[in-house]
């Protein structure tokens, strides 16, 4: 069934999460005035770190602003921002069908074309050794419509092929480098690194939350899905990928470029049995945002809860990582040096 963006967690912090523009008077975006009023209204209710705005003073500035273009997209952007951590965004709805349209592009590229560029990063390092195999997990962003729950699955399903292919026998340890990924959909990246992720066959297994006022939300990992909760978020449609060697060990790679939903796949492999971080931190937004239609067609990114991992550890900051390295051939040497000591591939 299709998603619904409106409560389900998006973790945007990718080409979709555009802030208020710091623009020419002329070519200022806003939303109306019925739509401020709602947006001030949504944040003040639903905003994770509300607390941290006086919104008294909020309306009293937009009241006084009225007539000005750039004094009421700053009274918004402090809104926004001060309540989101730095992570919500609103949209205006020519913005969001702009970027819908850039998205559909880019979403619909040959699988075979970025299944060869996939193969052609993990070629060109050659100084790894042939028992190691490495998967790039990028940003993946996705506009609400009618192609997002086939762009999503269409897009896991490369992540799991290219782990499929490379998955030779041979391989005892894995790398997974989301150095790159500023975000997007974090649902297909899990599912994506499901074959990784999992550590059974059979069982669904939990791998991290949101922690909300009612309590954790659960991010489940099934053989063929990811849910929230008992919600089917992506579907394969099918039995996912599962490795030759089950449980094998895996080295995550983070960076200062790893944020929002790249942050919550370092935190899905956190608690991991056999598996440790290498890098630097992270951006530090592991906060979940909701999408939210305004009265006059354009959007609120609300961020409305903290992301954690399987043991209920995250506090929304940076996460910082196992072991700190610098630089491409030191962090890759670094998880490469580990995985080669641990009994897998040690022949222990």
């Amino acid at each position: 069934m299709p998603v619904d963006f409106r409560n389900t967690p998006l973790a945007l912090a990718g080409a979709v999460a555009m802030t208020l523009l710091a623009a020419p008077a002329a070519a200022i975006e806003l939303p109306s005035r019925q739509a401020q009023i709602e947006l001030v209204d949504m944040l003040e209710r639903e905003a994770l770190y509300r607390d941290r705005v006086d919104w008294a003073e909020i309306r009293a500035r937009m009241s006084a602003g009225q007539g000005s273009p750039e004094k009421i997209r700053d009274v918004l952007k402090e809104a926004v921002g001060r309540s989101s951590g730095g992570h919500g965004a609103w949209v205006s709805a020519e913005r969001m069908r702009a970027e819908g349209k850039r998205l559909d592009r880019v979403n619909a590229a040959p699988a075979a074309a970025a299944a060869a560029a996939a193969s052609a990063t993990v070629a060109d390092t050659p100084r790894l050794d042939p028992r190691i195999g490495r998967v790039d997990i990028g940003g993946f962003s996705i506009v609400p419509g009618p192609a997002a729950r086939q762009q999503t699955q269409e897009r896991a399903a490369r992540w799991q092929t290219e782990i499929r292919q490379q998955d030779n026998g041979i391989r005892c340890g894995w790398i997974v480098d989301l150095r790159g990924n500023t975000g997007g959909s974090m649902w297909p990246m899990l599912l994506g690194v499901a074959p990784l992720l999992r550590t059974t066959t059979s069982a669904d297994e939990t791998v991290g939350s949101f922690a909300t006022a009612d309590g954790p939300s659960l991010w489940q990992s099934t053989l063929s899905a990811v849910r929230l909760g008992r919600r089917v978020i992506d579907d394969l449609g099918r039995p996912g990928y599962s490795l030759k060697r089950t449980g094998a060990p895996v080295a995550v790679l983070t960076g200062p470029r790893t944020a929002s939903s790249g942050e919550a796949t370092v935190l899905a492999f956190r608690g991991r049995p056999d598996t440790r971080s290498f890098g630097e931190p992270t951006r530090g937004v592991s906060t979940a945002n909701v999408m939210r239609r305004l009265v006059d067609g354009s959007s609120l990114v609300l961020t409305t809860s903290v992301m954690q991992d399987r043991n209920g550890r995250g506090d929304g900051r940076k996460i910082e990582p196992d072991q700190h390295t610098r630089g491409d051939a030191a962090t890759l040497a670094a998880a490469q040096a580990w995985l080669l000591a641990q009994p897998a591939c040690a022949g222990g």
